[in-house]
This record gives structure tokens, C-alpha cells and sequence, in this order.
């Protein structure tokens, strides 16, 4: 339904008018292009005319033959291009494409089709040669398990297509370079023996020892390093002082602290203490990998920590060409950001890994927006990024600032084509997924958000279009000590010329126990070219649902439920609504929306799905190629169907996946996939400890895929 600024053109309307000698209302197809992930399709027809942007794009799918069936229509994202996607779809499985394009003025060639297969859901498999590393090895040795390497990058070095890198169990101080690669079906791999696990670290030996620490006076203490950017102690990340003055002062009321001058650096550790007994990690490296023109690559089953020895620091970089690489079952530990992209590539799979920066979190919110660094978390996009196809799937990402940023800025020739699907994040300062930037065809789908500021931050998507399926945003807090922002599911705010593009918000649940605070809230620096709300409950203490926007926006919003815990109902443009009725005649939005209590199974407890009593069962309206294969008489409201999909994160049990989040006596979140180690001290001083394997009880992605499709 319209809101009340009836009347309005389309910012992207406008845009797409060409010169008057030019215009061409009647529209012509040019082309069309698919590109497939695991579960979904993206598809792009180029078009000329219709310079009255009056045409539309219709989509129909047939998987492995069963017939042509509608999907959710192409969204207008760009001049001459429509975009949109085909949702959940089998994986490894065949599917074809029809676009019908369709306009009062006339069509030439209205019929595109394409055809290809969904990638299939298993990681490759080497079948090649395998040399070994061990820390007892010896870099002259021809790397058999008899006489292996003492480095990963001389295994690495002596990898072909179709070969292994097994690397036995202990901790590794270095940075491997990656190039060349493997082919399909014949990946190069690199991963654990099984053995034990495995640490690739960017901490500095030599500065573990207690005895590496001059006492300052004043409980500082230093010692010399080439650079660093990082510093931990006993697991937790310490703030970065620009001087040794504020860190002597503390100036920002932090307890501990360091800082870098002149090749020393500079601690101060919690409570003034000294170094004895403390495990100390100061970064002198930049990053486990850094993969240039390598595609197939594997990259499973190894713990990645503490890499920040300079300013711009990652745990893996992907780059330039290096298609198809999949990063998995792996531990990423006060590394920022986790996973790097940049430049030209297709086809990246994180999956099943943990990621984490222990210490973050509870940093000064407005500190770390003004230095800066902090924010990339478990996967950044550069700038520069141009390819398509990133699937970060079944993650744990938690105690960070942002979850991560799937997005880059430099307009691209073709969509993203990128799926967040399936990930708990958890206890985040800021936003859980990040879509600022250059963002087309991105598909956000069946994740849990707990705790955190955002669920996801469009500011903005541009472009578009976005789709966010089906995701639990709840308990929606301030985690950082010293934030007071308003809490939202989805954030809309930016000052920046560019709008968000078109956005579709379909099948969520978004809750906040947080004082006088909105589930979903835009505040009036909002643009975007069109924002559509169907079946979602949203849940506040203050009002269910803010929005105080002054643009001339088209906002579409039918079928959700609405519900608050304190005074408020709806607040739109300034008028406050206690029901939904009153609501609908000032703003014709929300015709079939409900006013009730969700009827969660146990929200108190972390359980969001709906009891059989829940007065949103049935009461959704259908979304062609969304939610088609509801149970019952219709869609349920909400991120799940009762008896059938939704989010795959539990909150009260660790017997089935440690990408759950378990809730203990007090109330807090604890937990999540065990990929990492103990953390017990080693000695006087000393460097993490290796624990367990990493990612030993993280299910496999074809464990998981029944109950997501």
C-alpha cells in the first residue's frame, strides 16, 4: 500500500530519463545475464527505452524441469537494467530463467530466457599430492610426512593444482603468499592434519616473554617492535592510544591500553599489573594469507589470530582474480577484518567459521567511530571490489563492533550477487550486516541477530535491490558502554547522495527489551527509491514501529504484526497511532496489519517461534517465490512458518551446531562454535594456548541444508 504522498515519481524514474531528442518510451530487451550461488539466482536484463519508466519485469523459474512457476519480480536498479533474484533453489541442481517485459508503449523482444545450474553445496576435494608441515620440520625437506616442511608457505610453495597442504598440529608465526592456485575440480588445499590445532599467528614471540618488558614507571611498560596495530592481554583486545601522554593519562577512561612510538611499543595492563603471568599478544604481522591470482583455493579447519602488525591488516586476503576459494571450518581471533575481498573475485564461500574480537565490543562506541580500523569485522569488501557471488554462510561472528560488510563503493558493470544466509551474530557495538556502499542483488536471508545495536545497515544500499528474509533481529540493544543510539532492525539514516536502492523486507522478527525503543526505526536523513515491509512482527517497548522521514519516499508496508511492550503503537511523520485502523486511514499503509501480542514459543528464553495459538499463523499474504511453500491456509507473520523454515539458531541447547548462542543463569549469551582453543596460560608470560581442533563441531553445510530448504 502507498503512504499517504500519493502523487510521487521515483528517484530512479527521474535518473533514467534520458535527453528529450532520445527518449523512447516503448521498451526494448537487450540481454540477459544469471549468476547462481549455492541456493539462489541472480538475473540481469539490460533494456533500452522506456524512458517513462512505466515498464515492468516479471520472472518465472523452472528447477530441473518441473515447469515454469512465478518468482518475485525484477526490481528497475540502474539505468537500462533490471535486477532481481530466484530464491531457494535446490543446490547442484539445473534451472531456467524466463523474463517477460511488459509496458503500456510498447515492447520489442519481451522474452529473455537463460539456463544454467546452482553450485553444488560440498567443498572440493583434492585428489593430488600432499606435503606436510610440522614445527619440528625442516623447510630443505621435500615435505612428506616422514620429513615435512617447517612453514606453511614452503608447503604452500610447493603445491600445484589438485594438491594438499596438511599441517600438523602447533603455532606458526608467519605470512603465507598464495598465487597460482588450483583449477576447478582440482583445488589446492590447505588445512589442519587433524592432529591438533593449528594456529597461524601474527603475535611476536619474542614479546610473550615477560622478560621482553622494560618497566616505564607509572605501570607502563615497553619493548621494541617494528610496528603494531594490535595488542592483546589474556584474550582481550587493548585500546590503541595515539600517545603515549593519553595512555599514561588513560584519557579515555580505558582500563589498560597501549600505544606505538618510534619501533616500541608501549602497555599498560588492566590494573596496572606487570607482565608475569600474563599471556601478552603483540601483532607484528599483517596477515595469515594473502591470496592474489589464486583461485580454487581451500582454506579449512585452521585457527587465524592476532594479525594487525599493520595499519591495514586481515586475516586472509582474496584478490585479483582469485575465483571459487572457499574459507572454512576456521577460527578468526582478534583479527580485523577476518576475510579480506578486493579487486576481481567470483564465487568466495566462507562458511562454518567462527569469528571473534574479544575486548571490542566494550570499547567506547564514539571512540572507535573516530579512530576508526574497528569496524570491517568477520568479512570487509574493499572499495574496489568488482565480482559477484560472495556466499558467507552458517558463521558465528560475535563480541565485534560490525558483523560484516558486504559491500564495496565503486559502481560495478553487474550486480553482487551476494548471500548472508544462515549466520548468528551476536553481541555487536554496531551493525550486524553492512550493505553501505555499491550493493545490487543481495540476498540476506534466515540469519540471527542477538544483541546488537543494528540488524542490518543500509546507508546506503545503493542501487539495490536487497532483500532481508526471514532474520531474527532481537533483543536489539546498546551494547557499547557509552551508547545511547536508537535501536532498529534496519537502519536507513545516511547523509549521502546517493539513495538506498529498492529494498524488500519480507518474513522477519525484530525485537528489543531496551527502554523506550523502536523494533524498526527511520529517522528523517532516509533516502532510498523504494522500501517494501510484508510479514514481519516487530515487537518495541516504546513504539512497534518509528518513522519520522522528511523525503518524498515511496514506503510500502501491509501485513505485519505489531506489538509494544510499553505506551506507544506507531509513530509516522510526526502522529502518534494507537491502533492499526487510525493508522491506515492517515497513511493508507497497513491495511491487513495486526495489532497483537506476537505469541512467541519463549521470547523471554530466546525462542521466537510461533505457538500454535499465535495469532500471526496464516494471517501473511503469499510473495510469490518467497514464501510458496507455506504450511497451512497461508503464510505465518514473522521469520518463521509454522511446521516449516526459519532461522537455524538456537538459544537453549549446544547439542546440534556451535553456531548456537546458549543462555545462562544470568541471562547473558554465551557460547558458539568451539573452533578456537582454551586460552590457558603457557607460562610466566606467554602466548595463547592451542586448544581443540578448529572447528571440530561445527556441522557440515550438507548437515544444515534440510532444514534451511
Amino acid at each position: 500500500m502507498i503512504s499517504k504522498r500519493l502523487g510521487f515519481v521515483p528517484f530512479l524514474a527521474l535518473i533514467l530519463l534520458p535527453l528529450p531528442a532520445l527518449a523512447q518510451d516503448a521498451i526494448t530487451g537487450v540481454s540477459i545475464e544469471a549468476h547462481a550461488t549455492f541456493n539462489n539466482v541472480g538475473v540481469m536484463v539490460t533494456y533500452t527505452g522506456d524512458a517513462d519508466g512505466d515498464a515492468t519485469a516479471a520472472l518465472e523459474v523452472d528447477v530441473d524441469g518441473a515447469g515454469f512457476a512465478e518468482a518475485h519480480p525484477l526490481s528497475r536498479a540502474a539505468v537500462g537494467r533490471f535486477v532481481g533474484s530466484a530464491f531457494f533453489l535446490p543446490d547442484g541442481t539445473g534451472y531456467a530463467l524466463r523474463v517477460t517485459l511488459s509496458d503500456p508503449d510498447g515492447v520489442t523482444n519481451g522474452t529473455l530466457t537463460a539456463s544454467g545450474a546452482t553450485r553444488p553445496l560440498e567443498i572440493p576435494v583434492s585428489s593430488g599430492g600432499t606435503f606436510h608441515v610440522a614445527v619440528d620440520g625442516d623447510d630443505d625437506n621435500d615435505g612428506s610426512e616422514e620429513y615435512p616442511f617447517a612453514t606453511v608457505a614452503a608447503g604452500v610453495a610447493a603445491a600445484s593444482a589438485g594438491d594438499t597442504v596438511l599441517i600438523h598440529a602447533g603455532e606458526y608465526h608467519e605470512e603465507i603468499t598464495v598465487t597460482g592456485g588450483g583449477s576447478d575440480g582440482s583445488p589446492v588445499t590447505i588445512r589442519s592434519a587433524g592432529d591438533g590445532e593449528v594456529v597461524l599467528t601474527g603475535a611476536s614471540p619474542a614479546l610473550c616473554e615477560a622478560s621482553a618488558w622494560a618497566d616505564e614507571g607509572g605501570g607502563v611498560y615497553s619493548a621494541s617492535v617494528a610496528q603494531t596495530w594490535y595488542v592483546a592481554v589474556d584474550d582481550v583486545r587493548m585500546w590503541r592510544y595515539e600517545s603515549l601522554a593519553e595512555l599514561q593519562a588513560l584519557s579515555l577512561g580505558t582500563d589498560g591500553g597501549f600505544t606505538f612510538e618510534a619501533s616500541t611499543v608501549y602497555l599498560r595492563l588492566p590494573g596496572d599489573a606487570a607482565p608475569v603471568g600474563h599471556a601478552i599478544e603483540v601483532s607484528d604481522l599483517g596477515r595469515a594469507f594473502w591470496l592474489e591470482g589464486a583461485p580454487d583455493v581451500v582454506v579449512r579447519d585452521l585457527t587465524i589470530r592476532a594479525y594487525g602488525g599493520e595499519e591495514y591488516s586481515e586475516g586472509i586476503m582474496v584478490r585479483d582474480g582469485s575465483h571459487g576459494v572457499w574459507i572454512t571450518g576456521c577460527a578468526f581471533e582478534h583479527v580485523m577484518p577476518g576475510v579480506w575481498v578486493k579487486n576481481d573475485v567470483d564465487d568466495l564461500a566462507v562458511t562454518d567459521n567462527e569469528f571473534s574480537d574479544n575486548g571490542l565490543a566494550e570499547f567506547s562506541w564514539s571512540a572507535v567511530k573516530a579512530q576508526g580500523g574497528m569496524e570491517s569485522g568477520a568479512l570487509a569488501v574493499d572499495d574496489t571490489y568488482d565480482g559477484q557471488g560472495i556466499v558467507f554462510y552458517h558463521n558465528y561472528v560475535h563480541d565485534s563492533f560490525d558483523g560484516l560488510h558486504i559491500c564495496g563503493q565503486d559502481p560495478m558493470s553487474h550486480p553482487n550477487n551476494a548471500d548472508v544466509l544462515a549466520n548468528t551474530f551476536f553481541h555487536l557495538a554496531d551493525d550486524g550486516i553492512e550493505t553501505d556502499g555499491d550493493c545490487s542483488n543481495v540476498r540476506i536471508a534466515l540469519n540471527r541477530f542477538d544483541q546488537s545495536l543494528c540488524g542490518v545497515s543500509a546507508a546506503p544500499a545503493a542501487v539495490g535491490p536487497m532483500y532481508v528474509i526471514r532474520n531474527l533481529m532481537v533483543d536489539l540493544r546498546n551494547v557499547a558502554p557509552d551508547s545511547d543510539w536508537m535501536t532498529r532492525a534496519l537502519k536507513f539514516n545516511v547523509d549521502d547522495p546517493r539513495p538506498t536502492g529498492e529494498v524488500f523486507v519480507y518474513h522477519n522478527t525484530a525485537v528489543t527489551y531496551e527502554a523506550e525503543q523502536a523494533a524498526f526505526g527511520v529517522t528523517d536523513d532516509s533516502t532510498w527509491s523504494a522500501v517494501h515491509l510484508k510479514n514481519n512482527i516487530w515487537v518495541g517497548t516504546g513504539d512497534a514501529f518509528y518513522y519520522e522521514n522528511t523525503g518524498l519516499e515511496p514506503f510500502f508496508q501491509d501485513y505485519d504484526l505489531l506489538h509494544s511492550t510499553g505506551d506507544g503503537f506507531i509513530t509516522f511523520d510526526g502522529a502518534h497511532y494507537d491502533d492499526v485502523d487510525g493508522y491506515f486511514a492517515a497513511t493508507a499503509l497497513c491495511e491487513h496489519c495486526l495489532a497483537a501480542e506476537p505469541g512467541f514459543v519463549d521470547g523471554a528464553g530466546g525462542d521466537y517461534e510461533l505457538l500454535e495459538s499465535s495469532e500471526a499463523v496464516d494471517r501473511g499474504t503469499v510473495i510469490p517465490g518467497v514464501d510458496d511453500d507455506y504450511v497451512g491456509d497461508a503464510p505465518d507473520i514473522g521469520a518463521y512458518e509454522l511446521g516449516g523454515v526459519g532461522p537455524d539458531a538456537d538459544v537453549d541447547t549446544d547439542t546440534d551446531s556451535d553456531t548456537d548462542t546458549d543462555t545462562d543463569s544470568d541471562g547473558d549469551a554465551d557460547g558458539g562454535a568451539d573452533a578456537g582453543g582454551s586460552g590457558e596460560d603457557t607460562g610466566s608470560c606467554g602466548c595463547r594456548a592451542a586448544g581443540s581442533a578448529a572447528g571440530a563441531k561445527t556441522r557440515s553445510l550438507l548437515e544444515l541444508l534440510p532444514s534451511l530448504l
